[in-house]
């Protein structure tokens, strides 16, 4: 699993909507290094977690965007946490999500098929829904390089690519793979 900044994400925004996105929101925050990005970015970042991380044994947070690498002092992320951008929740117990750009690194497997429904009409009234997660593809073709694909919880719902694109249509999204990103970018039909 890895990370797509959220710069690159403003200009899959901006193919669309022709316009900056405002506002930004992570669904799986993690340690809050994305929504950092985001804020730095100039977008209003926010998001959510279902649990808090424990504390780093390291000063700073490094991240790689395209080809430089950043350090991220800790404090600023956990400065995240303590005035409010993210929030230790299920997105089930959120309202629905307000907000140019919704981010989901991974999250959507962690719910059933029952279930995915109920999470993705909490996106219903977002711009621009970007899903990364591990798909049938991925997982085949890391055996082919005699790897093994995980992530820091149990995934549940590891389907195809074609599989995810059919959820997103039938619950009032038009989505698509976007290859450069591997990345699904779904717009809500309605908002």
């Amino acid at each position: 699993m890895f990370s797509v900044p959220p710069s690159m994400l403003a200009q899959e925004y901006d193919k669309i909507f022709r316009a900056k996105p405002k506002s930004f929101f992570d669904c799986g925050a993690a340690i809050g290094m994305v929504v950092r990005l985001a804020f730095d970015y100039g977008m209003d970042a926010r998001g959510i977690d279902i649990k808090k991380y424990p504390p780093q044994h390291q000063s700073y947070s490094r991240v790689k965007n395209q080809d430089k690498l950043y350090a991220v002092p800790i404090s600023l992320l956990q400065k995240l946490f303590d005035n409010g951008r993210i929030e230790i929740k299920s997105i089930l117990d959120c309202e629905p999500i307000k907000a140019d750009i919704a981010y989901c690194n991974g999250t959507l497997t962690y719910f059933d098929e029952q279930t995915l429904p109920i999470v993705l009409s909490k996106f219903q009234k977002v711009g621009m829904l970007c899903a990364i997660h591990n798909t049938t593809e991925d997982i085949n073709a890391a055996k082919q390089m005699g790897e093994t694909l995980g992530t820091c919880n149990e995934p549940r719902t590891i389907r195809p690519n074609d599989w995810w694109i059919k959820i997103f249509n039938n619950n009032g999204f038009d989505a698509k793979l976007c290859e450069k990103l591997r990345t699904f970018i779904a717009v809500p039909r309605q908002r």
